[in-house]
């Protein structure tokens, strides 16, 4: 004779064994470790605000890897009696560069996800669990936000010209630098093939972004600012140095941008405007160079204004 009974509460019995398997397996996930990495030189009067916004997250399994590139203002005084067993600081005696400090930085990283933290910029408290949700509810492997660059208390949303999830990350980014490092978090994996490019002085997020692009890793863009990004007196500005950036960026992906002639006008546009007020010459020659490739009626106004000496 079958006993019903007993059938029923073996089924019902197998059931809460795997609605607790469900429920233990999401929190596994929502609960892998995340690792954040900051590099620093000479940001003594900054970093610790940096840290300490990444440590009160809302997300608390993460560790904190700052990476000294090399300071001479004493910035290893402030980790010598660390009390927060998340953070751990290593220092190097010779200053090699934030590219360098960020992938060193990796190298020490045991969470399942990355993320990288500026010295002199504050994260809001949910950044991390937005981001790992979205990242986890999309399915992909790298995410960035956005965020707030504040310049004397002035504040505007970065980046102004967004990103469509659903179009071509790669030529978007190609395009325009949408990524900054500070709003990014990604799946560990990437940095099996790709790292920051030590070559790099400036715009090293932008080619980071598209290596990741580039070599086929799923990206979304969660809009919504979760970073504060101070815009420091000492940042680089529209110069030599900037142009010099450009022409790093354009020579890396060379065929890239002669394959979007559009773009790489633009791009000789924005050379031209970092030699404006260094270079007149230069800065005319590449703005010959951008209308050569493709015509654009402001880039025209902007050549007949240097030549009149206003531009």
């Amino acid at each position: 004779m079958i006993d019903y009974l007993a059938l029923k509460t073996k089924y019902i019995q197998e059931i809460c064994i795997v609605e607790i398997k469900i429920i233990d397996l999401k929190g596994f996930f929502m609960d892998e470790l995340v690792s954040i990495i900051i590099p620093t030189y000479n940001r003594k009067n900054t970093i610790k605000k940096a840290v300490e916004s990444v440590l009160n997250q809302t997300y608390k399994n993460i560790e904190v890897i700052v990476v000294d590139d090399a300071s001479t203002d004493g910035t290893e005084e402030l980790f010598r009696e660390n009390s927060d067993k998340r953070v751990r600081y290593y220092r190097y005696s010779e200053n090699k560069g934030a590219c360098y400090a960020r992938n060193y930085g990796v190298e020490y990283a045991r969470g399942k996800y990355i993320a990288f933290q500026d010295s002199d910029d504050e994260w809001l408290p949910e950044k991390i669990e937005k981001q790992l949700n979205f990242l986890e509810k999309k399915n992909v492997d790298f995410v960035f936000c956005g965020m707030n660059r504040i310049s004397e208390n002035k504040k505007f949303y970065y980046p102004e010209c967004g990103f469509d999830n659903n179009k071509d990350a790669f030529i978007q980014i190609l395009d325009t630098n949408r990524a900054s490092t500070q709003t990014m978090l990604m799946k560990k994996e990437i940095f099996e093939n790709i790292k920051f490019d030590v070559l790099f002085k400036r715009f090293q997020d932008w080619d980071f972004a598209l290596q990741v692009a580039k070599n086929g890793y799923k990206m979304y863009y969660l809009e919504e600012a979760l970073v504060d990004s101070e815009v420091q007196a000492n940042s680089i500005s529209l110069n030599g140095k900037t142009a010099e950036a450009f022409f790093t960026l354009i020579n890396k992906y060379k065929e890239d941008y002669n394959e979007n002639i559009v773009i790489l006008s633009k791009m000789f546009m924005r050379i031209a405007q970092a030699y404006k007020k260094i270079d007149k010459k230069e800065c005319r020659r590449y703005l010959k160079k951008s209308l050569k490739i493709h015509f654009n009626f402001k880039t025209f106004i902007k050549l007949i204004f240097n030549y009149l000496n206003i531009y």
